[in-house]
């Protein structure tokens, strides 16, 4: 037969395992939850540098249409990253 001081230590110890089972799917919905907060601030983000992106290709797209194929071949020439290729 169990005395109490054992009883005790069996429900105090059964507590803990309860507690922990019990934190762990706390845990994993609360790291979700912060996942989820990062992911929204990184996609705002990405959107607007597309928006910066597009509105820069934009321009350099009006810009290009207005000038004349031999002046967009002066500027490619021009251009230093154009000439990484013969640097090479």
């Amino acid at each position: 037969m169990l005395t109490p001081q054992e009883i005790r230590a069996r429900d105090r110890k059964r507590w803990t395992i309860f507690a922990i089972a019990l934190l762990i799917p706390i845990a994993l919905v609360l790291l979700l939850f912060i996942a989820a907060s990062q992911d929204v601030k990184t996609r705002a983000q990405y959107d607007q540098e597309r928006a910066g992106y597009a509105e820069k290709y934009q321009q350099d797209s009006n810009a290009s249409a207005a000038m004349s194929s031999q002046q967009q071949f002066d500027k490619l020439k021009q251009d230093p990253e154009a000439k990484t290729a013969d640097q090479h």
